[in-house]
C-alpha cells in the first residue's frame, strides 16, 4: 500500500540532507527508513525498563544517588589497565 504525505519545505530540505548522508537512492527510500526508525524508537509498548518493576528502578536510582558524586573516567586509561592486567595473567 502506498500513501502520499505532504511535508514542509524545511523538512524536505532536512530529508534531502539525510538522504545524501546515508546514501539512499531516493527521497522515498530515505523517508521510509527514517519514519520506520522513528516509529520503532518511539514504540509506546517498549518502556525501556528491561523487565524491572517501577519499585526496582526507583531503588536502582536511589542506590546510584547514594553512591556519591560521579567519577570521571578516561577510556584510554581503562583500556591500558585492562591490557596490562591481561598481559600479567598471560605470563
Amino acid at each position: 500500500m502506498s500513501k502520499t504525505v505532504t511535508i514542509s519545505d524545511d523538512l524536505a530540505t532536512l530529508l534531502e540532507e539525510r538522504r545524501k548522508e546515508a546514501g539512499y537512492s531516493s527521497l522515498d527510500a530515505a523517508a521510509e527508513a527514517l519514519i520506520s526508525h522513528g516509529l520503532i524508537a518511539s514504540d509506546p509498548s517498549d518502556d525501556h525498563s528491561d523487565g524491572h518493576s517501577l519499585d526496582e528502578l526507583r531503588a536502582l536510582i536511589d542506590e546510584a544517588e547514594a553512591s556519591g558524586p560521579e567519577v570521571s573516567w578516561d577510556a584510554a586509561a581503562v583500556k591500558r589497565e585492562v591490557l596490562r592486567r591481561y598481559a600479567e595473567r598471560s605470563r
